[in-house]
């Protein structure tokens, strides 16, 4: 056997050991919309029928498909590009997993794309980026898709990119008329469809297995019959089996003392997250910790229930054993479709045959996801993305959907050039010095700060914000709040309301946060440029410092909104996310650091559309 024979055998036996026909079917026909002149290809994969085994199918293709004499070189091993949209770094390692046997992939995420690049593909630039969960970070002003764009439309202009999500929407959505996927990507969409073994939302929904829940009796934590119904379905099971419930983080540890109450046994309740209300770390477990009890108490034909919080990570695999075993599950968390299907009805998909569980979610949540798969196949069908948006809207009004990410309107190209020279350009890239978070204490007149900083940048921020928030005296629910004059503009605030607050994705206030006071916390480099996000006619440059406020007296302009202000829970779970006495408002500021002058080279370099671009000498 020739030196090429046996790389290419070692591709085929990995790609047939390691995925399912369907899942290499679905990768074929990418490959067949690339090869017919297709730039980018959206892969419209339902939740747990196997993404990572198109991922690693579509990979495997790429390497097949080299020259005989790259293929056999080893410093042009590495040519696909993995990225991971949420910035979890639990779901990297997983992905990296998934993958190992495809020795050509390079599994890394948006925020450390340009470093990935230099690192790890010195000697050639990527040949395809697959792009997981692409339904994240679709919005115009999404820093981790522009880098990802200005790359492939200035500097690679032979890669081609395939988005892989079970919630494509915002991707499709846009890709019908002005799209973030451009016009000359000549964007092309493939359905997985699945094998007859699976077992997803529709068929859920076809077995009568969703029990509806709506605004007004969605919370596990209220005396509630369908509660009751809940609770009486786990006891009545007689053989092993488990159940699982999420409810906001500030409910956790009352859900369990409702399910004690109830007559479940203390062994039976487990807990899963970290630094919960009124919880210690003692009693709280890891996923990895509950699955382990779970087979434990399968041993002795015993039951249990998993309670989870709303920041608990999507993508979760619970496995083929624990879904053909689970009794029921209860989402307290009814938001946009995205993070519905994701969340327990999702992660009860898969290739099992238990038509019995019952999901108590939002119902129409479930039936609008359905029919908007059902479209997209008869869409992949065609052949065509026309009616796409047309077909959204409809389904958004007739369901009554909101907070459904619905993706983006992109600007056409010529009004892009027209704006582009309006719009300031910001080039120099700084990073974050520090974080301090503070309560609002809008109750009195004046309050010491210093305990918390002594910076006095922070404390004149924090008293321009107290002074918008008590303007007329007293505190009161206001749409459409700014720190106005010329003397303030070296601020930027985000006003944060019940609509920006949490809806299931990374680019959410809260998820924000919470990512970039980790990663400052870990003593991680970030950018201030990328918390701050600078829109027309700013600059990173001109900004001091970044403030979010979260607080009760922040109104969505949005009338139609599913929430338009903060509550109490809102409240007590950014606090207690931040270890901060429980107040109606929190504020947490950045401050800006060093200027970073290799950082905004690379900047520069990305943006450069006259820069050293990779042609042919990528080609096969």
């Amino acid at each position: 056997m020739s030196k090429t024979d046996k790389f290419r055998s070692i591709v085929r036996e990995a790609l047939i050991k390691n995925t399912y026909e369907h899942q290499r079917q679905a990768a074929e026909r990418t490959f067949s919309k690339f090869q017919n002149g297709a730039r980018a290809v959206v892969i419209a994969a339902e939740m747990q029928s196997g993404k990572s085994g198109i991922a690693l199918a579509l990979a495997s293709m790429q390497r097949l498909s080299l020259s005989d004499e790259i293929l056999c070189q080893r410093k042009y091993l590495k040519d696909t590009l993995y990225l991971v949209t949420m910035a979890d770094v639990a779901l990297q390692e997983q992905a990296k997993n998934d993958l190992a046997t495809c020795h050509n992939v390079v599994v890394s995420n948006f925020t450390h794309f340009g470093s990935c690049l230099k690192g790890e593909f010195k000697f050639q630039a990527p040949k395809l980026i697959i792009i997981d969960e692409c339904h994240y970070g679709s919005a115009t002003d999404s820093v981790r898709y522009a880098k990802v764009f200005d790359y492939l439309e200035n500097i690679n202009l032979e890669c081609r990119i395939a988005f892989v999500s079970a919630t494509p929407f915002s991707a499709l959505y846009a890709a019908s008329d002005d799209s973030i996927l451009r016009h000359n990507f000549h964007t092309a969409l493939v359905f997985h469809k699945t094998s007859n073994e699976y077992h997803g939302i529709r068929e859920m929904h076809r077995h009568q297995q969703i029990v509806k829940l709506d605004e007004n009796n969605r919370d596990f934590c209220d005396a509630l019959f369908l509660r009751k119904r809940f609770i009486r379905q786990f006891q009545e099971r007689e053989e092993s089996g488990w159940s699982l419930i999420r409810v906001p983080t500030s409910q956790a540890k009352q859900a369990r003392d409702i399910l004690l109450e109830s007559g479940i046994e203390s062994e039976q309740i487990h807990i899963i997250g970290q630094k919960l209300v009124g919880l210690e770390d003692h009693e709280l477990c890891s996923l990895e910790d509950f699955k382990r009890e779970y087979e434990t108490a399968k041993l002795f034909d015993d039951k249990l229930i998993a309670i989870t919080v709303a920041g608990f990570r999507a993508g979760v695999n619970f496995g083929q054993e624990m879904k053909e075993n689970l009794i029921n599950s209860w989402d307290s968390s009814i938001s946009n479709i995205a993070a519905v299907v994701q969340a327990n009805v999702g992660r009860a998909c898969g290739y099992h045959n238990n038509t019995t569980a019952t999901h108590y979610t939002n119902l129409d949540s479930v039936r609008a996801y359905g029919e908007l798969l059902d479209f997209l196949e008869d869409q992949d069908e065609r052949q065509e993305f026309q009616g796409i948006r047309e077909k959204f809207e409809d389904i958004c009004e007739r369901y009554e959907i909101r907070g459904f990410d619905r993706g983006t309107s992109v600007t056409p190209a010529a009004l892009i050039e027209v704006s582009s020279k309006r719009k300031l350009v910001d080039k120099r890239v700084y990073l974050t010095q520090s974080y301090v978070v503070v309560p609002g204490k809008l109750d009195q007149e004046q309050y010491d700060y210093s305990r918390y900083t002594k910076d006095p940048d922070l404390l004149e921020a924090i008293r321009l914000i107290r002074e918008e928030l008590l303007a007329d005296g007293e505190p009161y629910r206001k749409q459409g709040r700014a720190l106005r004059g010329e003397h303030q503009n070296w601020i930027k605030a985000q006003w944060v309301n019940g609509a920006t607050y949490d809806d299931g994705t990374p680019s959410c206030a809260k998820s924000r946060s919470v990512y970039f006071t980790q990663q400052l916390s870990q003593g991680e480099q970030v950018e201030f440029n990328a918390i701050v996000n600078p829109g027309g006619g700013e600059i990173t440059e001109n900004k001091r410092v970044m403030a979010s406020i979260f607080s009760t007296y922040n109104l969505s302009r949005q009338k139609d909104a599913f929430k338009r202000a903060l509550d109490r829970n809102d409240m007590e779970e950014i606090c207690d996310q931040f270890d901060l006495e429980h107040d109606n408002t929190l504020i947490l500021i950045y401050k800006r650091g060093d200027y970073s002058q290799s950082l905004s080279d690379e900047k520069l370099e990305i943006q450069q559309p006259g820069h050293i671009r990779h042609k042919s000498v990528y080609q096969n």
